[in-house]
């Protein structure tokens, strides 16, 4: 891997900014030459497959990420068109991002004695605090107040420290590098750092192995995953394993359109919309995105908050759940089949970037899933430590003490409480610090 700036020819090799102190946007390359991908072959699926087009590190930090199934799309037969699925869901936290993850903080670890940050609207800082866990190492993760509850308990789960800025993910990417600066932590932001979207490419190393399709159809918020799918393409042409790149096709919702909408030529808007992941106002890596949409000979495509509950229907319908950012592309490809944008013998792949049990976000109120009496039980003991019988009284509700017990138990197992200390037989319970955490999540 090098890294050399087109414009002034300034060589970095080490920590790697997004763009040259003259201003030039910087390119990590590699010995392309010399890249023989029939080795691929005798590895294990998954990112790190593609070593010789991803960064040297040290140690890989790694959950067996990657290597997910490319399913044949019901849909695409009632369409009459060739359509597969690239199901990112079954990555190790849900989403693609640990594609991006594993990469950053394999990299980062000798940068990263204090630890790692990132800016994120929800599934890179839930996958960050997954593999920094795994890294033993601390992980802070810059979050908008506008993100899905269960987002936040994962990201409590693996033990991360979350700070809730902004409204959306463009405030937060600043304070993260300043974090980074203050705390001398290693920042993996995508936007501030160009070593996390080499593993997200990876996801078109699968797609040419698998389908070498003609059309890639993404749903986008910064950019990012589109420019990655984009730079992975690019290096299989550069290699010569293919004489031509798919198109590739941007998906936005109509109420945060700062890509599609240049794209397509119409008034962006830039307002909160269901699809919380898509909801960056201010994308600084949609220079890159429009770049590889005009590159491939792509398009990009709007889609109403309405047909949300519709794509989330056609994909379970398929077999998989999918948070409302990655539905997106089953109302666009509807579209662009009904447009006759297509041919017959086209191979069209979806990307779904993310599980629908990481939440949805609906009419400004966040769902959450533990709540009731268990809720209840946590408020009483972040006050002080109880025995069972005594949280029985103070709940005042119409339930039979022993039930008390089964919460206690399944809260115990959650790791969200834990036995304080005994008086005689009394066991009394208090918080744990996850359990405290989790509570200042509800509350944040």
């Amino acid at each position: 891997m090098f890294v050399r700036c087109p414009s002034c020819w300034r060589l970095y090799s080490s920590l790697i900014p997004p763009t040259c102190s003259c201003g030039e946007p910087l390119r990590i390359a590699y010995d392309y030459e010399n890249v023989d991908v029939s080795r691929w072959r005798n590895r294990d699926k998954g990112v790190w497959r593609y070593r010789e087009l991803l960064p040297d590190v040290n140690e890989i930090i790694s959950l067996h990420e990657g290597g997910t199934p490319l399913l044949r799309a019901k849909l695409g037969e009632e369409l009459g068109l060739n359509v597969f699925i690239k199901d990112e869901t079954r990555n190790p936290t849900g989403s693609f991002r640990d594609r991006l993850i594993t990469v950053a903080v394999s990299y980062g670890l000798p940068h990263a004695e204090n630890g790692f940050v990132v800016a994120s609207n929800g599934n890179a800082a839930a996958s960050l605090a997954a593999y920094a866990a795994r890294a033993g190492k601390e992980a802070y993760t810059v979050v908008p107040k506008l993100i899905e509850k269960c987002k936040l308990t994962q990201i409590v789960a693996f033990g991360a420290k979350i700070i809730r800025y902004g409204e959306s993910v463009d405030e937060g990417i600043s304070y993260a590098e300043g974090l980074a600066e203050g705390k001398g932590l290693y920042n993996i932001t995508p936007e501030s750092n160009l070593i996390g979207l080499e593993g997200q490419k990876t996801v078109a190393f699968e797609l040419w192995e698998e389908l070498n399709p003609t059309h890639v159809i993404v749903p986008t918020g910064s950019g990012s995953n589109l420019y990655s799918i984009y730079k992975g393409f690019r290096e299989l042409l550069e290699i010569g394993v293919i004489e031509e790149m798919p198109k590739l096709i941007a998906v936005q919702t109509e109420r945060c359109s700062p890509i599609a909408s240049e794209v397509l030529g119409v008034e962006p808007k830039a307002e909160p919309t269901k699809a919380l992941a898509l909801y960056v106002k201010n994308p600084l890596t949609k220079e890159l995105a429009l770049e590889a949409i005009r590159e491939t000979d792509g398009t990009a495509v709007l889609v109403g908050e309405d047909e949300l509950d519709l794509g989330e229907r056609l994909l379970a319908k398929e077999g998989i759940f999918a948070e409302y950012a990655s539905v997106v592309i089953v109302p666009a490809l509807l579209k662009l089949a009904e447009e006759g944008y297509f041919e017959r013998d086209d191979r069209i792949a979806l990307i779904v970037t993310s599980s629908g049990l990481k939440g949805h976000y609906s009419e400004g109120r966040e769902k959450f899933t533990l709540g009731g009496t268990k809720l209840e039980i946590l408020k009483l003991l972040s006050e002080r430590s109880m025995y069972g019988y005594e949280i029985w009284e103070a709940l005042e509700k119409p339930l039979k003490y022993q039930a008390v017990y089964q919460h206690l138990r399944e809260l115990e197992s959650l790791g969200l409480i834990e036995e304080s200390h005994k008086k005689g037989r009394r066991v009394y319970y208090g918080l744990t610090e996850k359990g405290r955490k989790f509570l200042e999540t509800l509350s944040a």
